[in-house]
Parts: C-alpha cells; sequence; structure tokens
C-alpha cells in the first residue's frame, strides 16, 4: 500500500476510533460548559494542536459562540492576566503532557480561590498530567499504529479536528441556528453563496 493510500486509510479509522471511544457524558458537559459559559471562552495549544485550537476558536465564533485563541507559551508572559471570573480555557495538546499548557494549568489551580476559571482539555490520553489537571478531560486517542508517519501525530490531529466538529455541531444544535443564523455569522464562502441563492 502507498503511502497515499495508507494515510486515507488510517485516517478513516482513526476517525472511527475517537468515534467509538469518546465519552459521550464528557462530551456533553463539555457542550454545556461551552454554552454557560458567562466570561470569555480562550482555546490555547502549541504546535499542531495549537493550529487546531485556533481552528476551533474561530468555528465557534462562527456561530455565535465568541471565543478567541491564544498561543500556548502566551500565558507566561502576560496573557494570565486577562483571566476573568466566568471565563473558559479549552487546552489542546495531543501529548497531553505540553509543558506551557501545564504551567497554566497550575497557575489556574492556584488562582482558582479568587479567579474561578474552568480548565478544559482535548488530549490523546487521558491519564495525562493536562487531563488530570483539567475540570473536564476530553480524549481523541488514536492508537499508534494508525499513525501514518509513525510519530508523527497526523491521524490524532484529524481526531482533535473530528471530536470538536462533534462538539461544534451539538453547541449549534443547542443554540437552535437557523440557516438565517449562520449567514449573519458566516457570510461568505460556500456557505453563503448557497444561502444566498436559496433565499
Amino acid at each position: 500500500m502507498c503511502a497515499l493510500t495508507r494515510s486515507l486509510t488510517h485516517g478513516v479509522d482513526a476517525l472511527r476510533h475517537a468515534s467509538e471511544h469518546l465519552d459521550l457524558g464528557v462530551a456533553d458537559r463539555a457542550v454545556q460548559a461551552l454554552l454557560a459559559c458567562s466570561g470569555r471562552r480562550y482555546f490555547t495549544g502549541i504546535g499542531k494542536s495549537g493550529h487546531a485550537a485556533a481552528r476551533m476558536a474561530s468555528s465557534l465564533s462562527s456561530i455565535g459562540l465568541a471565543a478567541h485563541w491564544v498561543h500556548g507559551a502566551e500565558w507566561s508572559h502576560g496573557e494570565l492576566g486577562a483571566l476573568g471570573a466566568g471565563d473558559l480555557v479549552f487546552a489542546v495538546s495531543h501529548s497531553g503532557s505540553t509543558q506551557e499548557l501545564l504551567w497554566l494549568a497550575d497557575h489556574l489551580g492556584a488562582r482558582t480561590g479568587f479567579l474561578p476559571v474552568s480548565l478544559l482539555s482535548l488530549t490523546g490520553d487521558a491519564a495525562s498530567p493536562l487531563a488530570r489537571r483539567s475540570h473536564l478531560a476530553l480524549t481523541s486517542a488514536v492508537p499508534p499504529e494508525l499513525e501514518a508517519l509513525g510519530a508523527l501525530p497526523t491521524s490524532s490531529l484529524l481526531a482533535q479536528h473530528h471530536v470538536f466538529n462533534a462538539l461544534l455541531c451539538e453547541c449549534a444544535a443547542r443554540r437552535e441556528l437557523t440557516a438565517a443564523d449562520v449567514l449573519r455569522n458566516h457570510p461568505g464562502g460556500a456557505i453563503g453563496s448557497s444561502l444566498r441563492a436559496a433565499t
């Protein structure tokens, strides 16, 4: 099997595995937390998981739930001071051991006495240090044999997006968004074109 077809096959298998092993109870609570957030929603990560976190913030904003992306290294350079009561931080890390995010989790834990901030995480390992430090920990675990490039987490990155897509769709469904609502928040691209043509 060539690398191209192996990657396609492993990607589909990784999504199936993530779907079958996602804790739906934790996912439901994560959706509730995203919808009920009385402060600001922050998404954060480093590297490829950081890019996934940025896309998550952008997508959530597209359905009218304002969200911001902060690079994981910026928390220790002043961004921690932006957090206020009722805020929610959603940290994305394949390994769940990214040092910058563990620093953030530890500092959030130390400040909860006077600054209640919820920490949600999406990792590849439910027993990871980040997952253990989180109020809610989602897992998008992918078996190592499904990583088409070995140690490089290609399929795991797909699984992160897959799990978040499910959360996003559930948030939109619970908000009972109409096509007009989506068009207001996302007026461009193929979605906007098809909605304008239909009206």
